[in-house]
C-alpha cells in the first residue's frame, strides 16, 4: 500500500547542535580561505617596485643581498672610509676572533624564531605560530665572513656612497642601543663567528626577516618590490647570476 504524498514521511534533521557546528566551520573555512587570499593579493600588489630609475653606480660600494630560504642578509665590507663595523661590535661578543673576516652579515627578525631556526629542519609549528601571530621582541644577526660568491642565494649590487651611507644608518638605527652600546645576547649563536643583538621592531606575517632586507635596500635606493614577505623575494629586481 503506497503511503499518500501528503502522509510521507520527513527526513530526519540533524540535531541543532550538530547544525551549529557544520556552519560554524564553514564559516571559518570561508573565512580562512578570504584571509589566505588577501595576505596573496596583499603580496601581489607589493611586488611592484620602489626605486624604479635606480641604477648601478660604475664607481662606488659591492653589497651582497643573501636568503638561504629561512633567513636573508645585507652583506657589507666590514671596513671602508664610511664606517668601520668592527667599532660598533664588540670583538668579544663573537665566539672566536673574526679578525681574519672581510664582510658582515647583518639580517633582523623575530627573536625566538631567528635564534631557534637557522634551517627550515629547525622549524616548529609553535616557534612559527608565535612569530607570525604575537607580539614578540625582534633581535639582529650579526655574521663576519668572507666576502660571498654571487649564485643561486647570493646577489650582488655596487650602490654609490651616499646611498651606502643611507643603508649604513638605516641598520645602525635597528639596534637597541644602552650606553651607546649595542646590546648583546650573551650566549646565543649558530656557529663560531656569529652572534645576536637586541632590536628594535616587531615581527609579523607582513614584516619578516626578508621584509627588513627589503626595507633597508629601499631606503637605500635600490629597487626592490615594495613589500617582501616571502623568502627570495628581495632578489626580484637585483641583477641575475651569469
Amino acid at each position: 500500500m503506497e503511503i499518500p504524498e501528503s502522509q510521507s514521511i520527513p527526513e530526519k534533521q540533524p540535531p541543532k547542535k550538530q547544525r551549529r557546528i557544520i556552519r560554524w566551520l564553514i564559516r571559518s573555512l570561508l573565512l580562512f580561505l578570504a584571509m589566505i587570499g588577501t595576505y596573496l593579493l596583499i603580496i601581489l600588489i607589493g611586488l611592484l617596485p620602489a626605486n624604479s630609475d635606480f641604477e648601478e653606480s660604475s664607481e662606488g660600494i659591492e653589497i651582497f643581498i643573501t636568503s638561504n630560504g629561512v633567513h636573508a642578509d645585507v652583506v657589507m665590507p666590514i671596513k671602508t672610509h664610511i664606517i668601520d663595523w668592527r667599532d660598533t661590535m664588540v670583538a668579544s661578543s663573537f665566539p672566536q676572533n673574526t679578525d681574519w673576516a672581510t664582510h658582515v652579515a647583518v639580517g633582523w627578525g623575530d627573536k625566538g624564531f631567528y635564534v631557534e631556526t637557522p634551517t627550515w629542519a629547525d622549524l616548529k609549528v609553535s616557534t612559527a605560530f608565535r612569530a607570525l601571530f604575537t607580539p614578540s621582541p625582534c633581535c639582529l644577526h650579526v655574521v663576519m665572513q668572507n666576502q660571498p660568491q654571487v649564485g643561486e642565494n647570493v646577489r650582488a649590487v655596487r650602490i654609490s656612497e651616499a646611498q651606502y651611507q643611507k643603508m649604513v644608518e638605516t641598520i645602525q638605527a635597528c639596534f637597541l642601543q644602552e650606553k651607546e652600546s649595542h646590546v648583546h645576547i650573551s650566549g646565543s649563536s649558530y656557529g663560531r663567528y656569529d652572534t645576536f643583538f637586541e632590536a628594535h621592531g616587531n615581527y609579523h606575517c607582513l614584516n619578516t626577516c626578508n621584509s627588513w632586507v627589503g626595507w633597508v635596500m629601499r631606503e637605500s635606493g635600490i629597487k626592490t618590490p615594495r613589500l617582501t614577505p616571502l623568502p627570495k623575494s628581495v632578489f626580484l629586481y637585483l641583477p641575475a647570476t651569469e
